[in-house]
């Protein structure tokens, strides 16, 4: 099954910058202290954080280091984005209500999590 998820660049920053946003209030750190350990200002580490600022992959490391994680961990997942405000070309059954598209796509986020991709082939 091919899903088209169409993402704009400015959602993939939101939801980078919500990701550390959260790991920086859950080790209760400051914007000033990331900014010292990445390397940046303090009022980038807030642009980053509101989505209003695309973060550079080496400040991603920075910032990473400061909170004790791995850049990746910032990024976003397919999950992120499947709703049905950026999911295209998605045949669902008419009538449903907006609860059950996204339970629906929430099932197929998780189904194509679990997929191998098509380009990789076992050695069996």
């Amino acid at each position: 099954m091919n899903l088209i998820l169409h993402v704009e660049p400015e959602d993939i920053y939101k939801v980078v910058g919500r990701n550390i946003r959260r790991r920086r209030e859950a080790l209760k750190q400051t914007q000033a202290h990331v900014a010292v350990v990445a390397g940046i200002s303090r009022a980038s580490v807030a642009n980053i954080e509101a989505g209003r600022q695309q973060v550079l992959v080496h400040h991603l490391y920075g910032i990473a280091s400061a909170l004790s994680c791995e850049p990746s961990e910032f990024l976003p997942t397919l999950e992120d984005f499947l709703h049905e405000d950026n999911v295209s070309e998605l045949p669902l059954p008419g009538g449903l209500t907006k609860q059950q598209q996204q339970d629906v796509l929430r099932v197929l986020s998780s189904a194509l999590t679990e997929q191998e991709p098509d380009n990789i082939k076992s050695d069996s």
